[in-house]
């Protein structure tokens, strides 16, 4: 299946790996979101918010697009503010630090090697068909769902702080931000130290760079986005040590991480099918072939002999990892 296009035969090689990375960076989903209707005070219903939303990207970085649609019907407006919002689908509560693409891939769970028409057509009795429908929410936030709470301070991480905001409109633009470029640097640099053993790529990046990257993600520009991250993951001066690879699971949204050696012993790159294999022993029981689950990344299906080492330098996401979604074969 082309990484390309999400359909067909061919692997990672059939086109040059800037249109690759182009062509991922280049995805996106329709969304509509809808405002909990406990919170509005229109009788019926507020009307919904539609966006197509890249894939490489922060829910937060729409907070304030969503405050201006929704605050004039907002009950309880005066006790909320942008850094209140959360989101949910079907009831689950979306992790704002994980990029939209993963959560899509995860949270429908649905086997794109098994829908007719491709990612792009999908059949007209698919229960997740486009767009992709969201519960916007500025109250009751869901503590212990692993959903992270914006202080007022802008910390990215843990439930200190008012984070759900205060009279006065609470936790505002800057603060949420802030919590999600501290998010993503830190996870950047987590992925530096997978890779390479240290983070000294991340740290050592010049403060234009650091500046220049974090702009790329929040404008999403993809020239941009390369001309630093290029550095780290194509033109690093150190080794390859592991592979910054994450395996999500529908059920339960469970994460699992171990470090992967991009070679097998006897040198060989290793495949993703050997690498979940490791990882995921009872639902990827075979290195080269898909039996019980599949491999998605980017809303495509990832042949199973695909090499991590290419795939790490033309499908990574924005922080550096290979979030990896486990699709269940229909």
């Amino acid at each position: 299946m082309s990484l390309l296009t999400g359909s067909g035969t061919g692997s990672l090689t059939d086109r040059t790996p800037p249109s690759i990375r182009r062509a991922i960076w280049d995805g996106s989903i329709p969304v509509q979101i809808l405002l909990n209707p406990g919170e509005s005070r229109i009788f019926d219903s507020s009307d919904p918010f539609y966006i197509q939303l890249p894939r490489l990207t922060y829910l937060p970085l729409i907070y304030q697009q969503l405050w201006e649609f929704f605050a004039p019907d907002l009950i309880d407006r005066g006790n909320v503010g942008v850094g209140s919002a959360w989101l949910d689908f079907e009831g689950v509560p979306l992790k704002w630090h994980w990029p939209v693409g993963l959560l899509y891939d995860l949270l429908t769970a649905r086997d794109p090697g098994s829908v007719p028409g491709g990612p792009v057509g999908w059949a007209t009795e698919d229960e997740h068909r486009l767009p992709w429908t969201l519960t916007l929410h500025y109250s009751e936030f869901p503590e212990g769902a692993g959903v992270r709470k914006f202080s007022s301070g802008g910390g990215g991480g843990g439930g200190g702080g008012d984070g759900g905001g205060g009279g006065g409109g609470g936790v505002g633009t800057a603060a949420v931000i802030e919590g999600v470029q501290d998010a993503f640097v830190n996870s950047l640099k987590e992925a530096d130290y997978m890779r390479n053993g240290n983070a000294r790529g991340v740290m050592g990046l010049s403060m234009k760079d650091s500046d220049r990257l974090w702009t790329a993600v929040e404008t999403h520009d993809f020239d941009m986005y390369w001309s630093v991250a290029d550095k780290l993951i194509t033109n690093s001066t150190y080794p390859i040590r592991n592979i910054p690879l994450r395996v999500y699971l529908p059920t339960g949204l469970k994460v699992i991480q171990r470090l992967i050696s991009p070679y097998l012993p006897n040198r060989d790159p290793i495949t993703i099918g050997a690498a979940l294999r490791q990882m995921v022993p009872k639902l990827f029981q075979s290195p080269r072939t898909a039996i019980i689950a599949r491999p998605v990344l980017h809303g495509i299906v990832i042949p199973m002999q695909t090499p991590l080492v290419e795939l790490l330098k033309e499908g990574v996401y924005m922080d550096g990892f290979l979030h990896v979604a486990v699709a269940m074969m229909s």
